[in-house]
């Protein structure tokens, strides 16, 4: 397993649990890949928004989730139990909209010339 992902659905959102990629796999698109099929699946169950938590020290994932329109809404202070580490609310709105759609489109171009075929 070179990754994995997680997320559920209730009523109209979609709440990314977890997206996670083998450590020395990752920076080669998989954590991307796992994002773009969270979001495509968001779009195929009538998700209104997407929601998720990330490390507030995983500036990596973030610079991922505001590339795909996912903006910064709140901290959760304490959040992580392992070390009480915050974490950085993000949510992507409006995924029907136009402007999403079209940069998810572009964002996915990129994705397959970078990487290859979307699964």
């Amino acid at each position: 397993i070179l990754g994995f992902a997680s997320v559920w659905f209730v009523l109209d959102e979609a709440h990314i649990s977890n997206i996670a990629v083998l450590e020395s796999r990752r920076r080669q698109g998989i954590g991307e890949q796992l994002l773009i099929s969270i979001i495509k699946i968001a779009i195929e169950r009538n998700a209104c928004y997407i929601n998720l938590e990330v490390r507030a020290s995983n500036k990596i994932a973030q610079a991922l989730y505001t590339k795909y329109d996912f903006d910064e809404v709140g901290t959760r202070y304490g959040y992580y139990s392992d070390n009480k580490e915050d974490a950085v609310l993000m949510t992507a709105n409006n995924i029907y909209s136009s402007s999403f759609q079209d940069n998810l489109q572009r964002l996915m171009n990129v994705y397959t010339r970078r990487w290859g075929i979307i699964v």
